[in-house]
C-alpha cells in the first residue's frame, strides 16, 4: 500500500465526517424552527458520502463516485421540486460543488481508464486538489449558509434576467 492510498483515505474520512458534522450541527441548531431545509440538504449529502463508500455502482471507483454526484444532484432536483424548497445559499454551493467535482470525477476517469495514462499531469493536480477544496467549500456552506463567493447572487441576477424576458400570457 502506498502512502498515497493512506492519506487519500484519511482525507476522505474527514470529508464524510465533516458531512455528518454539518448535519448534525444543522440538526442541533434547526430543532425549534419551522425551516428544515438546510436539515434535508445537509441530509442528502451526508447520505450521499457515506453511501458512496459503502456501496459500489460501479467496479472503477472514479466512475463511482461520479455516479453518485450525478445522482446526489437528482435528488436534490428532484427535493426542492417535489417539496417546493425554495432556493437558499448553500444549495446553490452543494450544486456547483457536486457538478464540478462529477467533471473532475469523468476526466480522471477518462484519463486513467479510458486513455490508459499512467504518467502523472498537470490533471492529476487539479483533480486532487480541486476535489477535496470542492468538498470543504460545501461543507463550509452547509455550516454557514453565506454566499461567500456570490455564486446565489449570480444565480438570482440570471433567474430575474430571465424572468423578465418570459413573455406574459
Amino acid at each position: 500500500m502506498y502512502i498515497s492510498d493512506v492519506v487519500g483515505s484519511l482525507i476522505g474520512a474527514f470529508i464524510e465526517w465533516g458531512f455528518l458534522m454539518a448535519f448534525l450541527f444543522n440538526l442541533v441548531t434547526h430543532i425549534n424552527k419551522p425551516d428544515k431545509r438546510l436539515v434535508v440538504l445537509s441530509l442528502i449529502m451526508m447520505l450521499s458520502y457515506f453511501l458512496s463508500g459503502v456501496l459500489n455502482l460501479s467496479s472503477n471507483i472514479y466512475l463511482n463516485w461520479f455516479y453518485f454526484d450525478v445522482i446526489t444532484i437528482a435528488a436534490i432536483f428532484i427535493w426542492i421540486y417535489c417539496g417546493r424548497a425554495d432556493s437558499f445559499c448553500a444549495i446553490y454551493y452543494v450544486v456547483v460543488g457536486l457538478f464540478l467535482n462529477s467533471l473532475l470525477m469523468l476526466s480522471i476517469f477518462v484519463d486513467i481508464v479510458l486513455v490508459e495514462n499512467r504518467t502523472p499531469w498537470i490533471l492529476w493536480s487539479i483533480y486532487s486538489f480541486g476535489v477535496n477544496i470542492i468538498d470543504l467549500m460545501m461543507i463550509v456552506a452547509l455550516l454557514t449558509n453565506k454566499d461567500f463567493f456570490k455564486f446565489a447572487a449570480v444565480a438570482k441576477r440570471f433567474s430575474s434576467k430571465a424572468t423578465r424576458r418570459l413573455p406574459s400570457a
